[in-house]
């Protein structure tokens, strides 16, 4: 029993420390150019991009392109609906609230999510509703760059009036949008190999 409660606190520790010194990072940076923003259009629709992933991840935070120049306010205008799909099937959604109650980091404005686990060598698509605020809309790619774990794929949309929805026809100029925060393999590797440690020392 002793050993077991020891090994317990010796992960328990691991996770700790693993966790504070863990790079929460988002998996795409945009060139700032306020010249590529355009004004919000009157037709509710998903605007997204579909990505791939060449390690396991943790998402731990999604979010949208808040426009803090110009004439724009602080914070977002809108509440948005923002999701992540894989196979077609929506295995994650929530709503981005309007002002300023997510966090701003480059551009984007992101709320805390619990930890969406993204497979290695998967296809995953996010998007979000797009009313009420401004997008990035560009069709050179130059101004994006992703962590080297994601891979920009392509940009996809869904019909005009089509609401929060699965984005499908793919269009070279693209729109921005939404975005995400990753916690990289490293951790993720800890986090489930310590539970597995315990589970087996306590059968």
């Amino acid at each position: 029993m002793k050993k077991v409660v020891a090994i317990i606190i010796t992960v328990l520790l691991l996770i700790s420390v693993s966790v504070v010194q863990a790079e929460i990072i988002p998996a795409l940076d945009l060139e700032r150019n306020s010249s590529f923003y355009s004004l919000p259009g009157p037709n509710l629709r998903t605007f997204g991009w579909e990505f791939s992933v060449s390690e396991d991840l943790a998402v731990v935070g999604v979010g949208i392109f808040d426009l803090e120049e110009g004439l724009y306010t602080p914070g977002l205008m809108s509440p948005h609906n923002i999701g992540v799909w894989h196979l077609g099937e929506l295995i994650y959604s929530t709503t981005i609230p309007s002002g300023t109650e997510g966090k701003l980091i480059d551009q984007f404005r992101y709320i805390e999510i619990d930890p969406l686990w993204l497979t290695e060598g998967e296809t995953y698509i996010i998007g979000n509703t797009t009313v009420g605020d401004p997008f990035v809309g560009n069709s050179s790619l130059s101004r994006i760059t992703t962590i080297p774990s994601v891979t920009y794929e392509r940009t996809l949309i869904s019909p005009s009036d089509s609401g929060f929805t699965l984005p499908t026809t793919e269009t070279e100029y693209y729109r921005l949008g939404p975005n995400f925060l990753v916690i990289p393999e490293p951790v993720t590797i800890l986090l489930l190999g310590a539970g597995g440690a315990v589970g087996q020392n306590e059968s």
